[in-house]
């Protein structure tokens, strides 16, 4: 058993993915998980992963309507030392199960509750199902012009179920962190809604900002799926099959050109060498020269020259199911082999000196639960808990654009002191989207810009490691190394940091040294493949075929992967943490994209003897079924409707008969089929979408209007978003007032106060004096180029 968390037990009253991949985590870097089912068939437990999330737990079956179960429960919360429970608020109502009622009687316990849409405010009861939180959002207005019809399309990958399962053990490892063996328990809240927020890159600020008025009308898009840029590129290969590129920096696009030989584009003098594009016509011409290039040589044969290289960022396109055969993937231990043919994710991370893992399929837990009762924990010494739990808790930060810096940003929201070393400039992410990006990944963090090829540079860098918990960085490996910085070097001198590697492939495989940028994990664990439906041609494309599909593979491959690895960065970094709690020391924790986009592919990264397929989209990408798709209704809008139980189904007939209509009836919803979906094709067009979502979400239905707006709007507008507190205003230092993006998790029912993003090279100053350096003054050494500092308007 892993000590990252051994003694650590949970009681687990979740349904259904999200709460069974967070404690599925807990269970296998060492906690007891007792999973407590009601009787009967649960549903969600017979999808296809169930049985990998439910591993290492043991399980027993209580009627908890009945008083006396009740009190066994509670016998059993007294010697637990967490709860996960995604119950919606009006049934933890009922049953008593509130944090306030659980407070007063175990005021140890720390208590997770998971929601859809958050636990008040109008939408606190609407179904928290994935793709109905997607849908409400207007993240399937993201996907439109990937199919032959308008309107918003389906959007597949599980993203809210991953962020809100990695949100839900981050906080609760913090909540652990903070209570150690004598403090009190906390409340800790997520939602699907909340962890939604994560995929949102920019547009929200751009939208505010008078100053970004020109990029936000960009950033809305326009439903035709654009032409992607020459160095984010899809193409297809010799032998049919599909690449993407993601040469995003202008020494890897440079790699990429001489690779295939294109490296002419240089010297033509309407290249622009810094955003890589050609002007006027040139461009549409050398895009298709470098199609028609890729076209002349079968996909593993470039795949192997790229590899060579070593400075090339490509990927072939595969299926989650053909991705778990990656020899990156299978190298690194994101597969795990269990016997009679059972494959599945490995550890979330892998922790050096205290490694997960996986348990054993799930067992009967009636002797775990008496041994429980029986052993109840003490009362907190302090019960108060007033500051959010990483306060006090140091993190340098050595890291450029999305996954490693918004994986620091969750921890700074949870209340660690974040610190980013910048390079000299400042990170590349500052000078893409006017900055927007930059500042969301990084609100909340101080910012030193620091020449780490200098002699001083490394030493400041040095010194502020040698009094932190916890280092982040993103370089590949033997980068820190050379700079000085690497693990041996900075444990020498600081023997509890936690020191958390991020990158693309993982320290060993083929791509150990390759570099990487978020289509490409998009591209190679299968997530594109399945919002494409699996339908790619395999037949070679004319110049108008290749652009029409790279359109939409682009449109497909969208910004996801960067925040799938961010989330996990987050949790590592904390099961680091927590191993150091019980340890006493310090180690690596490696974290790679392919990983981490394993686990928002978790549907589908298991296989077994009569494992089901994953289940597609129809070809026009309305859904997965008449009751799990998009209707187009009156006025030219359209809904997401998920009716998942029979219960639901009923009820819907009556809220629709109730409003004058006439619905299908219980038996056209069981099997259902084409017959299904043409009545309530019918039924939605004599309505707005409007109209179906106050009738039938208001009443707990999966009934939500999905064209409404975009997200970048939508966090700005959205009436549960404000009540959650989901956004916080702050003040730029150089833009002035807006709303940044909020926590993904919330500690003892209220938002926390939040900072604003850093500009580069902000406090150079405040942390050369931290560091220890008062000799020279910050102005002399950004005058001696050692440091950077950003004064632009």
């Amino acid at each position: 058993m892993s000590q990252a968390l051994a003694g650590v037990r949970v009681v687990d009253l979740s349904r259904g993915p999200a709460g069974g991949l967070a404690t599925m985590i807990l269970a296998d870097f060492g906690a007891e998980v007792l999973v407590v089912d009601p009787p009967g068939n649960d549903p969600l437990a017979e999808v296809a992963s169930a049985p990998m999330w439910r591993r290492g737990k043991k399980t027993v079956q209580w009627n908890l309507k009945d008083d006396d179960t009740m009190g066994r429960l509670h016998e059993l919360l007294a010697g637990a030392d967490v709860l996960v429970c995604n119950w919606r608020p009006s049934a933890l109502a009922r049953a008593d199960l509130t944090f306030d009622a659980l407070h007063e009687r175990h005021p140890h316990l720390i208590f997770c509750h998971i929601s859809g849409f958050g636990p008040s405010g109008p939408c606190a009861d609407y179904p928290g199902y994935e793709h109905v939180v997607a849908a409400r959002t207007g993240r399937m207005l993201l996907f439109s012009g990937i199919v032959e019809r308008p309107g918003p399309v389906f959007s597949a990958l599980q993203v809210g179920v991953h962020a809100c399962a990695q949100a839900a053990a981050s906080g609760i490892l913090s909540a652990l962190l903070a209570r150690g063996k004598h403090g009190p328990g906390r409340l800790v809240e997520t939602s699907m809604l909340q962890a939604m927020l994560a995929y949102e890159q920019g547009a929200m600020i751009a939208g505010q900002l008078e100053r970004f008025e020109e990029l936000w009308t960009v950033m809305q898009g326009s439903s035709e799926a654009p032409m992607p840029s020459l160095f984010y590129h899809p193409a297809q290969a010799g032998d049919g099959r599909w690449m993407q590129f993601g040469n995003l920096l202008p020494h890897l696009f440079d790699n990429f050109l001489i690779a295939t030989d294109l490296l002419d584009i240089t010297i033509d003098e309407d290249f622009d060498a810094v955003q890589l594009l050609l002007r006027g016509d040139k461009q549409d011409i050398f895009r298709a020269r470098m199609l028609k290039r890729i076209q002349e040589r079968p996909a593993d044969d470039w795949m192997a020259d790229f590899i060579a290289d070593g400075g090339i960022v490509a990927a072939i396109y595969e299926t989650t199911q053909q991705a778990m055969d990656n020899p990156d993937v299978v190298a690194n231990g994101h597969v795990v082999e269990r016997g009679e043919g059972v494959r599945q994710l490995g550890p979330l991370a892998r922790l050096l000196e205290t490694p997960g893992m996986p348990g054993a399929p799930e067992q009967p837990g009636d002797d775990m639960a008496v041994s429980w009762a029986a052993d109840p924990r003490p009362p907190p010494s302090d019960d108060s808990a007033t500051s959010l739990p990483l306060e006090g808790l140091r993190v340098v930060e050595l890291a450029t654009i999305i996954a490693a810096p918004l994986g620091a940003c969750f921890l700074a929201d949870m209340g660690a002191e974040v610190i980013k070393v910048e390079q000299i400039g400042g990170d590349p992410y500052n000078g893409l989207a006017a900055g927007t990006g930059y500042a969301r990944v990084n609100a909340g963090k101080r910012s030193i810009s620091v020449d780490l090829k200098s002699d001083q540079g490394r030493e400041v860098v040095a010194s502020l490691i040698g009094e932190a918990d916890l280092v982040i960085h993103n370089y590949r490996p033997g980068v820190a190394e050379r700079l000085g910085i690497g693990y041996e070097d900075m444990q020498a001198g600081n023997p509890s940091l936690v020191y958390v590697q991020v990158n693309g492939y993982g320290p060993d495989g083929p791509g150990a040294l390759r570099p990487s940028t978020h289509p490409v994990p998009g591209a190679a664990m299968g997530g594109v493949m399945y919002q494409m439906g699996e339908r790619l041609p395999d037949q070679l494309q004319d110049v108008e075929g290749l652009r029409l599909w790279t359109r939409r593979l682009m449109r497909a491959n969208e910004v996801n992967p960067d925040p799938n690895t961010a989330a996990v960065v987050c949790t590592s970094a904390l099961l680091g943490l927590s191993a150091r709690q019980r340890t006493g020391a310090g180690q690596r924790v490696l974290v790679d994209m392919l990983g981490a986009n394993a686990y928002a592919n978790h549907d589908d990264f298991v296989s077994y003897p009569g494992k089901t397929p994953r289940l597609l989209a129809d070809e026009l990408g309305h859904g997965l079924s008449p009751v799990y798709r998009l209707y187009r209704c009156a006025s030219d809008q359209w809904v997401f409707l998920a009716l998942v139980t029979a219960r639901e189904k009923q009820r819907f007939i009556d809220a629709v008969r109730g409003a004058g209509l006439e619905p299908p009836t219980l038996e056209e919803f069981d099997p259902g089929g084409d017959g299904l979906a043409d009545a309530l094709a019918s039924l939605f067009e004599r309505r707005d979408a409007d109209f179906w979502e106050a009738l039938l979400a208001s009443q707990g239905l999966g009934c939500v209007r999905a064209d409404a707006q975009r997200p970048g709007a939508f966090w700005l507008d959205d009436e549960q978003v404000r009540a959650m507190g989901f956004t916080r205003e702050i003040h730029h230092p150089a833009w002035g007032d807006y709303r940044r993006h909020g926590a993904a998790v919330h500690f003892d029912g209220r938002p926390p106060q939040l900072g604003p993003p850093p500009r580069s090279g902000l406090h150079n100053a405040e942390l050369m004096t931290l560091a220890g350096f008062d000799g020279d003054s910050a102005e002399d050494l950004e005058a001696r180029g050692v440091l950077f500092r950003d004064t632009s308007d």
